[in-house]
Formats: structure tokens, C-alpha cells, sequence
């Protein structure tokens, strides 16, 4: 036992940053595309709940809207709130006046899924965010200065 415990430490000490950036972004995406409950019973993907959390925070918006809030192009937004709209998270409306355009709102069940997600993010983030406050000038700034460079460094 003593033996993997000296070996696993000798494998910590021995990685660099950028092993353990790489590590923060598998750690990332695996939260990412793991599918949560967000309080009502059914699981949902990051896409799903990115989706309900975007119309609840610009109730109203139209399809475009939703696709630049999001980051994504229109018909990837048309697909997420389809899905959304079926699942009973949103609620599809006729914009007044325009018999065309469509705009999204939530349902009862969108709210209470956004206020879940909330709490997700309070319980998931605030630890990091507290991390970060913790930081000295000097610590972010040296920090900031790294990442910056590592950015401009990647020609991908």
C-alpha cells in the first residue's frame, strides 16, 4: 500500500499545468454531458436545461433570439426547443401581431426546472467561485497572464 501511495504521489508531483488544465476540462465536459434531474423527474441533458434557462431569462424570445442566446445556429435551436416544448418545459406562442413569428416562455415546469438549476449551479460553482475569491491580486494576475498567453498560443 505504501508503495502506490508514494507512486501516486510521485505522479502528482510530476504534472504540469498543463496536465492539470487538462484534467479541470475533463472534470468540465463530464459535468457537462452528464443528464440531471433538475426537479422534476426527468433527466436533462446540458442542451436541454441551457435551453429552458435561456427562454426563462429572455422570456418571449423568438427563434433567432434563442439561437444567438445559446450560441448556436437556428436550426440547432429549433431542434432544442422542439424537444422542450414537447417535454412541457416551454410554451410556444404567436407573437401579438405577427401571426409568423413564434415566441418562447415557460411552462410551470420550466420554472421550477430553472430554479433547480440555479441551486445546481450555487452548490456546483460556489465552491470555485469562493476558491477564486480567496486569490491575491498578484495570484490572478499571474494566473490571467498564463491563460492569456496559453490562448494566444493555440492556433486551433
Amino acid at each position: 500500500m505504501t508503495i502506490l501511495i508514494n507512486l501516486v504521489n510521485n505522479i502528482v508531483m510530476e504534472e504540469t499545468i498543463l496536465d492539470l488544465i487538462y484534467f479541470a476540462h475533463c472534470r468540465l465536459a463530464a459535468l457537462e454531458n452528464t443528464p440531471r434531474d433538475y426537479g422534476t423527474g426527468e433527466l436533462l441533458f446540458s442542451s436541454d436545461i441551457h435551453t429552458v434557462v435561456a427562454i426563462g431569462s429572455h422570456v418571449g424570445c423568438n427563434l433567432t433570439e434563442l439561437a444567438v442566446n445559446l450560441g448556436v445556429s437556428n436550426p440547432a435551436a429549433f431542434k432544442f426547443a422542439t424537444k422542450m416544448v414537447r417535454l412541457g418545459y416551454l410554451i410556444k406562442e404567436r407573437r401579438d401581431g405577427n401571426r409568423k413569428e413564434v415566441v418562447f416562455s415557460l411552462s410551470k415546469k420550466g420554472r421550477q426546472a430553472t430554479m433547480a438549476h440555479a441551486a445546481f449551479e450555487r452548490r456546483t460553482f460556489g465552491p470555485l467561485q469562493e476558491l477564486e475569491r480567496k486569490l491575491t491580486v498578484d495570484d490572478k494576475k499571474v494566473i490571467l497572464d498564463f491563460l492569456d498567453r496559453l490562448n494566444q498560443s493555440c492556433a486551433w
